[in-house]
């Protein structure tokens, strides 16, 4: 393993702290971790050592680029390029707070390939050495694609003409198209990832007071680095997966880098066999809960051990334990449909129960691109869960989040949005010969240009996620004649509505639909219903805040009149449009996200004043 340096000065902060007390350090105001998750870090300038392709030369930097195209971003829930400079300005703004323990809750990479991986690893390394941070890190769904690895392939590159360029490691990846063969796209599997980065958690370290796995003894007062490290081989920390009882990885891991924190890092990667290939699914614990049945003993063992000891115990892994739509669900799957929404992903009340018996009480996650505060309370045990979702720096609302202990029993969390990222444009003016391309060859996917208009990264995104919409999630998850009305509806026909009965405003309804027929809209734009409607759904008080006041204004008060309004089972749209209205009323009024408070005796959530 490769030996991470320290600035003296906070090795001797570090060697002080072995000796006080952990239940008092836990509450130090000095501690603080930052959680930054789903990065999906590409490198835009890698290495492909590839005599037929080597990217596309950016005169702004004299380098070549090795970026994905527009077109593709657009179609995608996350960014592939310009998420690169923004992890790199989240980093930057963690060395100017002087913040040393960050956490990555997976999907640290796009899909895990050596050229990701190893330039994640320089980053690590450069920021490890230069300013002191220690970084933890958990598996996602994206890192890695496969246990094992395999050969992997992107058909979208960027080409220099504006065209897309395919890549993969053998050219039969994608037969019919003509393909630029390296094997710094393929996908690397849990051995190679691990060891790349072997320094970040997922091995022990002697900076560490303590550091275990779930397939060893979990013996804090014998603890012994050198046997630590001998015990922690990949090969040692497997579990039997399906009827095959194939042994399968499970990175999971606790670790103490100071006195009094315990970080418990929670594999929840599942893996299916079919045929010859293995094939990860992107569920979450929903499955873990069922596949990874040893995590919940060896759980339930750390928080006693946790407890014994009066550590602060802070869970962590690229999967929620909670449901991440303010418990609108249900709901959802009514109005949308089961498979709609990602919401296969939404872990169910049996699973969200298991591990609060287990006894998580406070949990960072990532995968949604989401940003949300969950909490759970068991019945039987009277426990209670706190799942906290970190967004996404590759998708709207780009941010991080920042753990305190301001006094004891009270966790002080805050969200950073980044706003302003360096370099954001560098590739603005190759998006441009790829619209081009794109109207020469009248593809039918062109793309609004205006979003290379836009100054700040959050803005940015925000149109990534308008143009998603309006090109993928409309068309895919909802109801063809309810995301119509909500575009057509103003908002005095809709204040009109919502005080009918059902069978009145049924009729209202459909007339409106027909009378609009003619003068259907034609800007292809979502509409600022839908498009505030997902401003809460990612965004939650971070979208909420964009959104006008005047619009704020109409919509508490028309939520409030729906209040009266009947509910009928069935898809006509007039239940259709008072369901989406139940949804919108807890998406808006949420948990605070923000920047808040958990008052971990009183058990409450309140918004920082």
């Amino acid at each position: 393993m490769k030996k991470t340096y320290f600035p003296l000065l906070f090795l001797s902060i570090l060697w002080q702290l072995a000796g006080i007390h952990s239940a008092s350090l836990a509450q130090s105001k000095e501690i603080k971790l930052a959680f930054l998750s789903d990065i999906h870090l590409q490198d835009v300038y890698a290495a492909l050592h590839s005599p037929d392709f080597k990217g596309v030369f950016n005169p702004k930097t004299g380098k070549y680029a090795t970026i994905r195209s527009m077109k593709s971003q657009l179609n995608s829930t996350r960014l592939f390029n310009e998420n690169y400079f923004a992890f790199i300005q989240a980093m930057e703004d963690l060395k100017s707070k002087g913040i040393q323990l960050v956490v990555l809750p997976g999907d640290f990479t796009d899909d895990g390939q050596p050229m990701n991986v190893l330039a994640l690893q320089g980053i690590l390394d450069r920021y490890a050495e230069e300013c002191g941070m220690r970084f933890f890190l958990t598996t996602g769904n994206h890192d890695p694609v496969k246990p094992f690895g395999g050969i992997g392939g992107k058909k979208d590159f960027l080409a220099a003409d504006g065209s897309e360029q395919a890549i993969a490691g053998d050219a039969d990846f994608f037969p019919s198209k003509e393909v630029t063969i390296s094997s710094q796209i393929d996908y690397w599997g849990y051995e190679e990832i691990t060891h790349a980065l072997s320094d970040f958690g997922f091995f022990p370290s002697e900076q560490d007071l303590f550091w275990a796995h779930p397939f060893q003894e979990l013996d804090v007062d014998g603890y012994n680095f050198r046997q630590a490290v001998d015990n922690s081989s990949l090969d040692r920390r497997v579990y039997a997966s399906g009827s095959e009882g194939s042994l399968l990885p499970d990175a999971s891991y606790v670790v103490e880098p100071v006195a009094g924190i315990w970080l418990l890092a929670l594999d929840g990667n599942v893996y299916t066999h079919t045929g010859e290939e293995w094939s990860g699914s992107s569920v979450g614990f929903n499955q873990a809960v069922k596949e990874k049945q040893h995590q919940l003993g060896w759980i339930s063992k750390v928080v006693r051990e946790a407890e014994k000891r009066g550590k602060t115990l802070i869970s962590f892994s690229h999967y929620p334990l909670v449901d991440f739509h303010d418990y609108a669900s249900d709901e959802m799957k009514l109005l949308f449909g089961e498979n709609k929404f990602q919401l296969a992903r939404v872990p169910s009340q049996k699973t969200s129960s298991e591990y609060t018996k287990a006894g998580i009480g406070i949990h960072f996650a990532g995968h949604m691109h989401i940003n949300d505060t969950g909490i759970f309370k068991e019945a039987s045990t009277g426990k209670t869960l706190y799942n906290i979702q970190v967004p996404s720096l590759a998708a709207f609302p780009p941010a991080y989040k920042i753990l305190t202990f301001p006094e004891p029993e009270t966790i002080e969390i805050s969200t950073i949005q980044l706003d302003i990222v360096n370099r954001m444009d560098e590739f603005f003016d190759m998006y441009r010969i790829e619209q081009q391309w794109l109207l020469d060859h009248q593809d039918p996917q062109r793309w609004d240009s205006t979003i290379l208009q836009t100054r700040n990264y959050r803005d940015y995104t925000r149109m990534h996620l308008s143009e998603l919409t309006r090109s993928r999630f409309i068309p895919s998850d909802w109801p063809e004649n309810l995301a119509y009305t909500l575009q057509i509806l103003s908002r005095k026909e809709l204040e009109r509505w919502s005080g009918m009965g059902s069978e009145e405003g049924e009729v209202f309804l459909m007339e409106k639909l027909k009378e609009s027929k003619d003068i259907k809209r034609t800007d292809g734009l979502p509409g600022e219903l839908i498009e505030d409607f997902y401003l809460l759904k990612n965004g939650d008080e971070l979208g909420k805040n964009l959104i006008p006041s005047d619009r704020q204004r109409f919509y508490e008060g028309l939520l409030s009149k729906l209040h009266q309004k009947p509910l009928l089972e069935g898809q006509a749209l007039d239940a259709q449009l008072v369901r989406f209205f139940r949804i919108f009323e807890k998406l808006y009024h949420s948990l605070p996200s923000d920047h808040f408070l958990i008052d971990l005796k009183r058990e409450e959530i309140r918004r920082f004043e």
